[in-house]
């Protein structure tokens, strides 16, 4: 079963893809029912309107660092990728010279 599309990606990502979604989904039946609870009570608590807040904005970062970390993990195979092609292939020098 292909599973939060698991077959994308490596399998480390598969793994971190599935904790970030199923956190999201978390968050967001918390944050819907937090507002369903203060619509039914037609009362502010203090407490509910914190809550809201701080699972809003961890909302938020969950899906900013699932955005973000793929970018920089992508960034940092590239980086890895070069370095181990410079491994591979020694014929290549890495001296600078200055000419005038």
């Amino acid at each position: 079963m292909r599973f939060f599309m698991d077959h994308k990606a490596s399998p480390d990502w598969a793994v971190r893809r599935r904790i970030i979604i199923l956190s999201m989904i978390w968050e967001a039946l918390a944050i819907t029912i937090i507002i369903a609870w203060a619509m039914l009570r037609a009362v502010t608590n203090p407490l509910l309107d914190v809550a809201l807040i701080n699972l809003s904005t961890l909302f938020g970062g969950t899906l900013g660092s699932y955005v973000f970390g793929a970018v920089w993990d992508r960034k940092n195979e590239l980086k890895a990728d070069v370095a181990q092609s410079a491994v591979d292939n020694p014929d290549t020098t890495t001296n600078v010279t200055v000419e005038q």
